[in-house]
């Protein structure tokens, strides 16, 4: 049992004592309630030069939830790096006032804020502004894949200031401090730090002593703009992962540099290039507390000659004990649970009060947040509707009735457990019933597959929150409409999911219609769900030869199924429309997916641009490219695609208080499933 599984499986959560966590203490002259931080992160709920009450809200809410510090992201400094997330950050008259509003509203609820000062550098497209993007050196980045314009020294000069009057304007609108952005990520000033972007031969190349200078020279007139007091902070890479980068004996030596200046307060030590996104925020995929070891080493070094500057570490700490545990090595002062409190904003409310039962625990799926931030949408969270919706879902929102009614809940996947956890929390009489022997629904076959496992932390915790709020749940029993009418609820949810679609007849994809390929009812043929939801993922059952099939999905479902299959010892062919494995992921999922794909000691054999077109069994013939290519000898076949909604029962009721959700309404993901179910029941019964 590795540590995550030993949390997991802790039988009395609620008996920690946390000795660290919650210690106040200060970075400069700014004291804090507690050791507990969120770093800065895009929410898309501003841009430009509009402060909405949304961003206030989302930030408040954490405020309230107990945290000690919120760095806020971010503020850009000058015209060359606005964004479509990024809000204005260098005109006082119109920004001062908005933001003050901000802080203000975060101070009352007992947080200290620092805002984020950003220039991206190339890391940036240049659709917006029009002009060229902005680097170092003439390389192009790894991401937008855009040649940048070598600054000239003037042109630093220009950026420079402006980091200075944008410091300026953070320390006007009441922040606390103000986080240069950033030392790390291969943005601005880490394109200069590391060689890995830098092959300048003047004064801002070559040495480390030269590529250091443009954050030396930033830090000295921010220090000179906001004086002594005002808290600043960087963000610095403890390593690159990038061919030609930096390791993290040589950031030890760029920490203690820039900590020796004087005018560096705080630094959040992390790590990761662009090159490999999953580095930069990195998901299930990667190990809880990946950075805190870098974290360490760093801030042994810093602190050997410059005991006060403080050090935060980051990355996939989820559990407050965890956070507890970090902060006893004398190097690290502060812990960041930013996705963590995305996922819960009271993540310290709950563990002072002894509640750690009821944490909604980040799973790093990375679906709700940062996969929507990239294709441009607001920031959510797949556990927790309230994200982004705190004035209308947030803490206190929640209805109690004091005239209960009797509720029935059709299916036991993650949106019906979320719909009956909140009718009981309102205070209904809730009946929860599931045609399997358990619940979980389809998530039960996600926590299967490779280095997904991390998907039972939302089974486990609504099972706890449906036997803390009362629910009745009966498991094994199909509903019916008679069901429905012998009990007569108040108020019925259907929430019965969605199934492959049989085979062969109505299965289509993009176009092809299985029932015209010849063959079918010849083959082995199972469907993702069937052999993960089972456990039966690496069984020799299948056979030794499997040919797994995505039938233009493009997400977990087919590549994830591959993967499994292959890393359990089968020889799989991994057939696709596309040349994309994974190609509806995130780019920092998709980037370690695709990467480990590739590396496999029995690796998947990829047929891209590929559909069946015929099935002489045991062998499956496929047109790839417009070429005939046949793959023989096969034992099963794995169809991992779309399904369709099982929504028979839905349009059999009539008359009642009804509402559909989740993959019963259309199929798609977890997130929409939990966050109907919700929005569901406060519908019908708030």
């Amino acid at each position: 049992m590795n540590k995550e599984q030993a949390i997991l499986a802790d039988t009395d959560p609620n008996e920690y004592s946390f000795t660290h966590l919650f210690e106040p203490t200060s970075i400069g002259n700014v004291d804090l309630r507690n050791r507990l931080m969120m770093t800065g992160h895009t929410t898309n709920y501003a841009s430009g030069k509009e402060i909405t009450d949304k961003l206030i809200d989302y930030y408040v809410e954490r405020a309230k939830g107990g945290i000690g510090l919120i760095v806020m992201a971010y503020l850009a400094n000058h015209p060359s790096t606005m964004s479509g997330s990024a809000i204005c950050g260098w005109d006082d008259e119109t920004m001062v006032p908005q933001l003050q509003q901000l802080t203000d509203a975060v101070h009352d609820a007992g947080a200290k804020i620092i805002c984020q000062n950003l220039h991206y550098g190339r890391q940036i497209t240049s659709l917006k502004s029009e002009e060229p993007v902005l680097s170092a050196s003439d390389i192009p980045g790894p991401v937008n894949g855009e040649m940048p314009h070598e600054l000239t020294g003037e042109e630093i000069e220009e950026i420079v200031d402006a980091y200075a009057h944008t410091s300026r304007v953070i320390q006007k609108s009441g922040f606390d401090g103000v986080e240069i952005h950033s030392g790390y990520g291969g943005y601005f000033l880490s394109q200069f730090i590391s060689p890995y972007s830098n092959d300048r031969d003047d004064e801002y190349g070559g040495s480390l002593d030269n590529r250091l200078r443009i954050v030396r020279e930033t830090l000295e007139a921010t220090r000179e703009r906001v004086g002594d007091e005002f808290v600043i902070g960087l963000q610095v890479n403890a390593k690159d992962f990038a061919p030609g980068g930096m390791d993290v004996d040589e950031y030890q030596e760029v920490a203690k540099r820039l900590a020796a200046t004087g005018h560096v307060d705080y630094l959040v030590v992390k790590a990761g290039t662009y090159l490999r996104q999953d580095y930069i925020i990195p998901d299930m995929q990667h190990e809880q507390e990946l950075y805190a070891p870098l974290a360490q080493e760093i801030g042994e070094s810093v602190k050997a000659e410059n005991p006060d500057v403080t050090i935060a570490t980051v990355g996939r700490v989820t559990d407050p004990r965890d956070a507890d545990r970090l902060l006893a090595a004398d190097s690290i002062d502060l812990v960041a649970m930013t996705r963590g409190h995305i996922a819960d904003p009271a993540i310290a409310k709950k563990a002072q009060a002894g509640q750690l039962n009821e944490l909604i625990e980040c799973m790093g799926c990375n679906q709700g947040c940062i996969e929507r931030i990239y294709n441009g949408a607001e920031c959510r969270c797949v556990l927790n509707p309230a994200t982004g919706f705190e004035n209308e879902l947030g803490m206190d929102t929640l209805p109690e009735t004091d005239e209960p009614r009797s509720v029935l809940i059709v299916g036991g996947g993650s949106g019906g457990m979320k719909a009956a956890e909140v009718a009981a929390r309102m205070g209904h009489d809730v009946t929860l019933y599931e045609r399997d022997e358990q619940l979980g629904g389809q998530v039960r076959a996600a926590k299967e597959i490779s280095n997904r496992g991390e998907f039972e932390k939302p089974l486990l915790w609504l099972e706890e929150a449906l036997s803390r709020e009362g629910v009745t749940v009966k498991t094994g029993v199909e509903v019916t409409p008679e069901l429905i009418e012998d009990r007569d609820p108040d108020a019925v949810v259907i929430a019965t999911g969605a199934s492959p679609p049989e085979f062969p007849r109505g299965y289509q994809s993009f176009g092809i219609r299985r029932e015209d390929v010849p063959g079918w009812d010849e083959a082995t043929i199972l469907t993702s769900a069937e052999i993960l939801g089972n456990g039966s993922g690496t069984s020799t059952d299948l056979g030794e030869r499997v040919v797994v099939i995505d039938d233009g999905e493009d997400h977990w479902k087919g590549i994830g199924t591959a993967k499994t299959l292959a890393e359990g010892g089968h020889d799989v062919h991994f057939v696709m429309p596309g040349a994309d494995p994974g190609g509806d992921l995130t780019g920092p999922t998709k980037s370690k997916l695709q990467a480990d794909l590739f590396s496999l000691d029995n690796p998947v054999d990829l047929h891209m641009f590929a559909t069946v077109s015929e099935i002489e069994w045991p062998d499956v013939v496929l047109d790839e490219q417009g070429q005939e290519q046949r793959i023989s000898n096969v034992d099963t076949i794995v169809l991992a695609g779309f399904h369709r909604a099982n929504d028979d029962l839905w349009h059999a009721i009539d008359g009642r208080s009804v509402e559909l959700i989740g993959d019963a309404a259309a199929p798609r993901t977890i997130m929409e499933a939990i966050h109907e179910g919700e929005r569901a029941v406060r519908r019908m019964l708030g």
